[in-house]
């Protein structure tokens, strides 16, 4: 109740008119150092957005008249990216007196819409760290023909932004978004006329970030991987607008260096991410052009193990394995044990994903454990930050006549059932064969479920004896078994979910064991194995 009275207050305080006073106070600043975008645009996405077509974060809006800056249903990223303005890259790309004319209506029309003032959506602090970022890299082309008054608007604008964000910086310092505040304040501290108290006061805090923020193997403290590949890309930001001989070069190189090799090992067959805990996918291209841009070569081998973050990966022939050892109170998601697997670019196994919209709703439900290719007991999570109870988690790997084996356990259900969950993965050396074993060690009656949900492309069928069940693949076809086991158990077809990084819900289904323990626990011994269907 008091943060959200806090939050309330901020609001009435950012919105009041001696707020607006004391930000136009100051004398507009002018850009003294240019920095530029490290990422260059498509004149093809330019000439969408002339006929009206935003297209951003897998999303399009159309609108052909004027712009929409907060269409309904659309979903956070979406609107990060169209406030962000990273996209007059593209009008830089198309270049032409048409071009710049069309990208200065469109800010002229954002002012026109109120946004040149406080705004809760538009100037949260990650989003505003883009627009500072993109404006100062693209003022050039804004200038270029322009009348006085826009000049005089545009850079009045970033000055009063630039003062915003340097008021609020430090309440973010914990926070991820930070990464991204920083980059505008760091970028417009460098440009600006009256940018150097700005930048020491940035440099500082970004220091402290990387340091409390950023875990030894190159993983963000959230222990998500989407997280982590956006500061990749603040960083590359940053990097680029900093002078030859700043000092803060090399710890910005030093962690986009041990970013960038965590980033490699948390991708699938298709290039992208793997979404444990809630991140988002991002699509090959998109990670591609990004560690791109590093500068730093790599083709070494792959980490298998990121022991610090809770990931573990598994390779073979084609297949891709990448299990969640998390054990960490920063994480929401209680997805302990789970795994997500590719077999070259189709994703077979996999998780639900990211809450669309940041919906508290949606939260609560893809962060469960049923949510999760993983073992659930009692419908009850294997973890629970309110009740401070976080699963111990334990990893031994080994590699037996050419196969991959990873021993796993934890002790999330211990204060509430008496009981562990061990899992074990045996991945053959050709990639076509994964044989599992889930244990409980417990007491009897305690009801259990072992969940593997299939991304949407893939189609399950449950045989006649219902004793295996087939999964269809746009490249060919698996079987899943039973082995052995100690106890009786229902093997069943559900329904399920997958969520896209935009948002959209698409129906897909997962097949689930479920059965009760005995006084010996269980031990179900299961097998995964490709066909030649």
């Amino acid at each position: 109740m008091w943060f959200k009275n806090k939050i309330n207050l901020n609001k009435i305080v950012y919105k009041s008119k001696i707020y607006d006073l004391w930000l136009k106070s100051n004398q507009t600043e002018t850009i003294l150092h240019n920095v530029n975008d490290p990422w260059l645009g498509e004149a093809s996405f330019a000439d969408a957005i002339f006929q009206g077509r935003y297209n951003f974060a897998g999303e399009e809006i159309n609108s052909p008249n004027t712009p929409l800056w907060e269409p309904s249903g659309v979903g956070p990223w979406w609107i990060a990216e169209m406030h962000g303005f990273s996209w007059l890259r593209h009008f830089k790309a198309r270049d032409g007196r048409a071009a710049r004319q069309h990208a200065r209506a469109l800010i002229n029309n954002w002012f026109k819409n109120g946004h040149d003032k406080w705004n809760s959506t538009s100037w949260k602090i990650d989003i505003i760290g883009r627009r500072i970022s993109a404006w100062i890299a693209y003022a050039d082309l804004l200038q270029e023909n322009a009348d006085r008054k826009f000049i005089e608007n545009f850079f009045k604008a970033i000055t009063i932004q630039s003062k915003h964000l340097n008021s609020i910086i430090k309440k973010y310092e914990h926070k991820p978004e930070i990464f991204t505040g920083l980059r505008g304040l760091i970028i417009s501290g460098i440009s600006l006329s009256g940018g150097k108290n700005r930048y020491d006061r940035a440099k500082k805090i970004l220091i402290y970030a990387l340091k409390n923020q950023i875990l030894s193997d190159g993983c963000h403290i959230s222990r998500q991987p989407s997280i982590t590949l956006d500061i990749l890309t603040d960083l590359i930001w940053i990097r680029n607008s900093l002078y030859e001989n700043d000092e803060l070069k090399e710890l910005i190189d030093t962690n986009i260096t041990k970013i960038s090799h965590a980033i490699k090992s948390l991708r699938l067959g298709d290039g992208t991410l793997t979404r444990i805990n809630g991140g988002r996918a991002s699509s090959r291209d998109a990670i591609d052009k990004i560690l791109e841009k590093t500068g730093i070569k790599l083709r070494s081998r792959i980490s298998t193990s990121l022991s610090v973050s809770g990931f573990e990966r598994v390779t073979a022939g084609r297949s891709i394995i990448i299990l969640n050892c998390i054990n960490s109170s920063k994480s929401k998601y209680k997805g302990t044990l789970s795994f997500e697997m590719s077999v070259g670019r189709d994703k077979l196994i996999t998780n639900c994903g990211p809450a669309p919209n940041n919906d508290e709703k949606w939260i609560q439900a893809l962060s469960s454990s049923a949510a999760h290719s993983t073992l659930v007991m009692e419908n009850t999570n294997s973890s629970s930050l309110a009740n401070n109870r976080i699963p111990k988690v334990n990893v031994n790997r080994e590699v037996e006549t050419g196969n991959e084996i990873i021993n796993t356990s934890h002790d999330g259900y211990k204060s509430l059932y008496s009981a562990t969950h061990q899992r074990k993965l045996k991945l053959d050396s050709r990639g076509i064969n994964l044989q599992g074993t889930d244990i409980i060690t417990s007491g009897p009656n305690i009801k259990f479920k072992i969940h593997f949900h299939v991304h949407h492309r893939v189609n399950l069928q449950l045989t006649r004896n219902k004793e295996r069940i087939l999964l269809l693949t746009p490249s060919g076809g698996w079987e899943f078994y039973i082995l052995n086991s100690n106890i009786d158990f229902d093997m069943s077809i559900e329904p399920s979910i997958y969520i896209e990084d935009n948002g959209e819900r698409k129906n897909t289904s997962q097949f689930t064991i479920s059965g009760q323990t005995t006084n010996s626990g269980i031990k179900i011994e299961w097998c995964l194995v490709k066909t030649t269907l």
